[in-house]
């Protein structure tokens, strides 16, 4: 009977233990990507970690960090997010569930504030300024498939790259397309679908996102990056 729990128990920490053994090597391999190292030369120092990840189809890290999003800490949360390769500024807020792809090409500024069910696809390089304010629900895309294509590729990896100037807000379920730049103290309001450049203190709406008015120019507010304890 005693064994019997014993292998409930494990099964049911199984993905906990699992996280501990390899994050470490995931943690060195994020570091290294950051610095662009090469695949071999990674190789050498995260063989077990990209061992695993090849047996489960490049999925752990996609799982480990949905794992990671649900734990009650936000500053647990983020030095998770920073052992991983993101560079994070100070009083930066992750809330519940946020999804990152590739958090070594993920760069989030001083005080910003991602919301709940956040996603963040980091792999053709993000970059968000300082005290920016996504709200729950944003998606934000550097990478997707191209339908002109004859084989359905991901082409032009170069121009997908994705930046938010300093105090932007993006709205509950705003959608960021590849490639688009949103300018310092934008406003893109809720549900807008924004496929190219948001121009400064502009504020747009709608499918596709349309400039409807102009946001003030003299923002000066900061986040101080205080949340809930458990959250």
């Amino acid at each position: 009977m005693c064994k019997i729990l014993l292998i409930l128990v494990l099964l049911l920490y199984l993905k906990w233990i699992l996280m501990l053994i390899f994050f470490p090597f995931q943690a060195i391999c994020g570091q290294l990507m950051r610095r662009n190292w090469s695949l071999k030369k990674i190789a050498v120092f995260c063989a077990p970690y990209l061992a695993w990840e090849w047996l489960l189809r490049w999925g752990w890290q996609r799982y480990m960090l949905y794992q990671v999003s649900t734990l009650p800490s936000c500053h647990l949360r983020k030095f998770i997010y920073k052992a991983l390769g993101a560079s994070v500024g100070p009083k930066v807020v992750f809330h519940f569930r946020t999804e990152i792809r590739y958090p070594h090409c993920l760069t989030v500024g001083r005080g910003t504030i991602i919301g709940d069910n956040a996603l963040l696809d980091a792999r053709r390089g993000l970059t968000l300024g300082n005290h920016v304010n996504i709200s729950s629900n944003v998606s934000i895309y550097t990478e997707q498939h191209d339908h002109r294509d004859p084989d359905f590729r991901c082409t032009n990896p170069e121009t997908k790259a994705v930046s938010v100037g300093d105090r932007v807000w993006l709205g509950s379920n705003v959608v960021v397309l590849p490639g688009v730049t949103i300018g310092e103290g934008a406003v893109c309001c809720a549900g807008c679908v924004v496929t190219k450049d948001v121009p400064p203190y502009a504020i747009v709406a709608g499918i596709p996102a349309r400039q409807v008015a102009e946001r003030p120019k003299n923002l000066r507010y900061e986040f101080d990056g205080k949340t809930y304890r458990l959250y």
